[in-house]
């Protein structure tokens, strides 16, 4: 009796998670993106642009809906920290990657560095999202 009520509970009120990677070359605007989700679906507890600097390491946010909670990593994109970004791609369920759109002279290497994360074989089946940030009109 114990577990059938205990499935039932954990039925009605629990929540699938997914854990979203994101990702791009340092000073793409990953941090600010990952903050303006929050404001939005958080209702103002994302942090103000001026308050946010470089990601050293990862920083998370989580958001939750009605039976979704999503979680998102966001890991520094300088050329030294890449390195820990592997460490993640088994437990990801999704990507966001984030490109400076009005930076030409960050492509090559944003592009590189998504050629790496894409030929990686634990991302193979995740969906993936290029965030052309930072548009001009």
């Amino acid at each position: 009796m114990f577990s059938l009520l205990h499935g039932l509970w954990n039925h009605v009120f629990s929540k699938t998670e997914f854990r979203v990677l994101i990702l791009g070359v340092d000073k793409a605007g990953k941090t600010t993106l990952l903050e303006k989700l929050k404001s939005i679906y958080l209702k103002g507890e994302g942090l103000p642009h001026d308050r946010i600097g470089p990601t050293v390491g990862l920083n998370i946010g989580r958001i939750e809906d009605a039976n979704v909670k999503l979680v998102f990593w966001d890991l520094g994109g300088q050329p030294g920290l890449r390195t820990i970004w592997e460490k993640y791609y088994d437990e990801a369920h999704a990507i966001v990657y984030v490109i400076d759109s009005a930076s030409a002279s960050t492509f090559e290497d944003a592009k590189s560095a998504l050629e790496k994360v894409l030929r990686h074989e634990d991302l193979q089946e995740a969906p993936l999202l290029v965030f052309a940030n930072k548009q001009v009109e």
